[in-house]
């Protein structure tokens, strides 16, 4: 699947990342799960496991979705002020400045002596309560991110006290009818040093323009092109096309399995 589909398959896990995505303070890594309300046509709630390392200015999900074949990481570097997001089975990466993204993280939340509680209301958030979560004593936030109003109608996060190098143990993001969209937990929480090549992109992989190839994919089809198709056809149409534009051969798609016998 490339880039542009990624994209549109996984909205609410990929926003709900960036809405909570803050620098580390320290090395650490945990397990991380993430549960997203069902789209439409689907009737259970997806969910995805993956991994979170947190080093000094920077933050890494590995995240395992079944859009995603061979799974997907995101990179987020405040110095650098990027965040990456590698393909592990095609062996590719984006990359796209975090000053273009619609959910802006003040200044006084990127520095590298900055504590969390300090940040979440630099943020706007409000501490509304405590609680026991995942393990670790936390307390809890609530607040709109800047630059997601009119998206969601409130995140809800539970900042862990006895870990001051971790931004949060568990979050909740609401869409703007109040329903639960997404839950992010981080368990098993482990601090210690942490391997410099986890926060770098592999020098094996290609860094892909994804919005410049989608968009100008898009634009060499006519409307005509996917009159009477199948949105899996349209999705190869696309996926041809983007191999074109990067001059490489398209790799042969797999035939679909039989269906059972009744």
């Amino acid at each position: 699947m490339n880039p542009f589909s990624i994209r549109r398959a996984l909205p609410k896990v990929l926003a709900a990342s960036l809405l909570v995505s803050m620098p580390a303070l320290a090395d650490w890594v945990g397990e991380l799960r993430v549960k997203s309300a069902p789209v439409p046509g689907q009737k259970a709630p997806s969910e995805t496991k993956g991994k979170m390392y947190g080093r000094t200015g920077m933050l890494r999900m590995d995240l395992s979705p079944a859009e995603v074949p061979g799974g997907m990481s995101i990179i987020f570097d405040w110095q650098k002020r990027t965040g990456t997001t590698l393909f592990h089975q095609k062996k590719a990466a984006t990359v796209r400045s975090l000053d273009e993204l619609p959910v802006k993280i003040p200044g006084e939340c990127s520095g590298t002596g900055q504590d969390f509680d300090a940040c979440f209301t630099a943020q706007g958030y409000k501490k509304t309560g405590s609680a026991k979560v995942n393990g670790h004593p936390t307390d809890i936030y609530e607040g709109v991110p800047p630059g997601a109003e009119g998206s969601i109608q409130k995140q809800k996060v539970w900042r862990p006290t006895d870990l001051p190098e971790v931004a949060y143990v568990r979050s909740h993001t609401y869409d703007m009818a109040g329903k639960l969209q997404s839950e992010i937990d981080v368990l098993n929480i482990q601090t210690g040093a942490q391997p410099a090549t986890v926060f770098t992109v592999p020098a094996d992989y290609d860094e892909l323009d994804s919005a410049a190839g989608a968009g100008n994919v898009l634009q060499s089809f006519k409307p005509e092109d996917f009159k009477g198709k199948t949105p899996q056809q349209i999705q190869e149409m696309i996926r041809q096309r983007m191999s074109q534009q990067q001059g490489k051969p398209p790799a042969p798609t797999p035939a679909p399995a039989p269906a059972p016998k009744k």
